[in-house]
């Protein structure tokens, strides 16, 4: 159940309508976002972008939430309100606690870094009945077109619309072929069961889905069923690839445009598409790796910090980075020292061996790395 309110209140569940020029002949736009506190600034520069480019429609704005607080969601408020001034489209902002308590699912974590929210997209179907279709956004995403277009796809009979070519895992793909040391190929063709994956293993950052047939084809229990399941490396996005390959509608990979770190690790089809990628990008995304506020010389990172500096978490992004490498250095220095007291403490060993002719007691130093850790409250 969601809340109507009036400026300056916040409920736990709020909608809040920005009307600009409403038409009735405006098609509505249903996008969901999941957010937490850490990843909030970078989620408010996703929807800024995603405001910014709208075209004369209907936009619901669904921002999904187990952890969220007050002072984020009246930041996203703002951009909304503020990058809408000067957009083609109506807006309706929807912030919605998550009703399902994730802890009553065994879900198997393979990566630490990806974050608990990307399980939410999984509820989609139950959570929003009123949907026929929703589109899904990661929050490491740029937006550079109408994502109306993206929306209007027919879909037919298929459970969801996703971009092929992840660049990411097909770099990983060749480089054990290379190495002659598969891992990653047997795990996606004999776990998951996909077929040809450098072809058909899809991103879930950039996902459209087919709501009406996921709730007619029972798909959210066969997704949850397969999430729980220890042998998904990826998260969802494995439980995705493995429950929907068969029904999957392939999109043009512009609509996702994935970061290539090193093309130089393509197979050349592939490099020449991921650098042709670069130029017809309308979906920019930093999936994996460094991102673009932790490397502002990073590809595609003018575009994100151009919309950033435009949003009120700026300052926050700019401090928080800034705290990070300086923490990064710092542990950097400490470990450099440690390593230069471990060395002391093995030549004071070593001497201390031959002058006496009997082995010596450890010097006991640290290791470099325990102290770098001990300095990092790991």
């Amino acid at each position: 159940m969601t809340q109507t309110r009036k400026k300056g209140t916040l409920n736990a569940q709020v909608a809040r309508k920005t009307l600009l020029k409403a038409s009735s002949r405006r098609k509505k736009v249903a996008v969901l976002f999941a957010v937490n506190n850490g990843y909030a600034p970078y989620s408010g520069v996703a929807l800024a972008s995603l405001v910014e480019h709208a075209g004369k429609h209907e936009y619901e704005l669904i921002v999904l939430y187990h952890d969220l607080s007050e002072r984020n969601r009246e930041f996203l408020e703002r951009i909304v309100d503020q990058f809408g001034r000067e957009s083609a489209g109506s807006f309706r902002l929807r912030f919605m606690e998550m009703p399902v308590n994730l802890a009553d699912y065994d879900f198997a974590l393979g990566y630490k870094s990806l974050s608990v929210e990307c399980w939410y997209r999984l509820f989609a179907p139950s959570l929003f009945p009123e949907y026929d279709k929703i589109l899904w956004l990661d929050a490491d995403v740029l937006v550079q077109a109408d994502v109306a277009e993206l929306y209007a796809t027919n879909m037919g009979d298929n459970w969801i619309a996703a971009c092929r070519w992840d660049y990411g895992i097909i770099g990983i793909l060749e480089r054990e072929r290379r190495q002659k040391k598969p891992k990653l190929g047997p795990y996606f063709t004999k776990v998951l069961g996909v077929k040809r994956p450098k072809e058909n293993y899809v991103n879930s950052g950039v996902m459209l889905l087919n709501l009406r047939a996921m709730r007619e084809h029972g798909v959210q229990e066969k997704l949850l069923q397969a999430a729980q399941n220890s042998a998904m490396l990826f998260h969802d996005q494995c439980a995705i690839n493995m429950v929907c390959q068969e029904h999957i509608l392939y999109i043009d990979s512009e609509w996702n445009g994935l970061v290539c770190f090193n093309p130089d690790n393509l197979p050349l089809k592939y490099r020449k598409k991921a650098l042709a990628d670069k130029k017809n990008r309308k979906i920019i995304h930093w999936a994996g790796g460094a991102k673009p506020w932790q490397k502002p010389d990073h590809e595609g990172a003018v575009e994100w910090w151009d919309v950033a500096r435009r949003t009120p978490y700026y300052e926050q992004v700019l401090y928080t980075n800034i705290c990070s490498i300086l923490r990064g250095e710092m542990n950097k220095k400490i470990i450099e020292q440690g390593n230069r007291l471990t060395e002391l403490g093995k030549a004071l060993t070593d001497l201390g061996t031959t002058l006496t002719g009997q082995p010596q007691p450890n010097s006991g130093c640290f290791p470099a790395e325990e102290v770098g850790r001990y300095h990092s409250g790991g």
